[in-house]
């Protein structure tokens, strides 16, 4: 899916930003934003752009003063510790496990409810130019918004439930069987063939029947792509994830705008 996305609602005012929270997701050549209005929960703005993200950084609306910023930022550098056995002054101990460098800078991040915490290691020169242009964001690793999004929306469910986000070449997956989160990956593919092969590996350890588990995909793909139809085959409970999933209204948008950007506006159900 290359298609560039730019919707407005009707009574969006960019000269109101002090008023609104801004959600921002980066990976390495795209870059996502939302414009969301606290009071009423609604999307007032929400945009995709196939580009890194410094060549629009000084789109005019991207430097107006927000509320509040959460930016989502993607690696591929990370582990999950019982939250009972970790401390913070052990961190470091975790670096060699990540395979992290003095070029990274480690960071920490509850999964609330789980009993797990996830270390990771962002670029340090990444996170220096984000807060150079953001300097009071809030940021999280690509995990947390779609694992609170993920929580909210569908851990009530009994059954075996697996979802799949897809971005720019990257696939993360998530498994809660019996409402525990149980599995969590982010990995590269180049073709189905692949991503089939890591989904039914990751369904395998975990002892998920494909036959009887529901799969819920959200990112840039629609029903209508090879990935979609080929999953239908191994899981014939394949859908995509539910436009109701999160707390939000899309009140004056031109189209549906879930699943494709579930992920970032599920960064606003993410606390530091």
């Amino acid at each position: 899916m290359n298609e560039q996305i730019q919707l407005t609602a009707a009574d969006f005012d960019a000269t109101q930003a002090k008023s609104y929270e801004l959600y921002l997701e980066i990976g390495s050549n795209y870059y996502n934003y939302a414009v969301i209005d606290p009071q009423n929960q609604s999307v007032k703005a929400i945009s995709n752009k196939l580009s890194n993200i410094y060549n629009g950084i000084y789109d005019g609306l991207l430097k107006s003063n927000f509320a509040n910023t959460k930016i989502s930022l993607t690696t591929q550098k990370f582990t999950f510790v019982p939250t009972q056995l970790f401390h913070e002054s052990a961190t470091e101990n975790f670096i060699k496990y990540i395979g992290a460098t003095e070029n990274e800078e480690i960071s920490t991040q509850q999964l609330s409810g789980t009993g797990i915490t996830m270390i990771y290691a962002l670029p340090k020169l990444q996170l220096d130019k984000i807060g150079s242009y953001f300097p009071n964001a809030q940021i999280y690793p690509q995990m947390a918004p779609f694992f609170k999004g993920i929580s909210f929306g569908f851990s009530q469910i009994s059954t075996s439930q697996l979802f799949i986000n897809f971005r720019d070449g990257l696939a993360e997956v998530i498994i809660f069987n019996h409402n525990k989160f149980q599995f969590y990956n982010i990995f590269e593919f180049q073709n189905e063939d692949e991503l089939i092969y890591f989904v039914l590996l990751a369904a395998q350890e975990n002892n998920i029947k494909p036959a009887s588990a529901t799969l819920k995909l959200s990112g840039s793909v629609e029903t209508e792509d090879e990935i979609f139809k080929q999953l239908l085959k191994h899981f014939p409970h394949t859908e995509m994830t539910d436009q109701d999933s999160l707390p939000l209204f899309y009140h004056g948008l031109e189209k549906p705008v879930m699943p494709r950007f579930f992920s970032l506006l599920a960064l606003g159900l993410c606390e530091l």
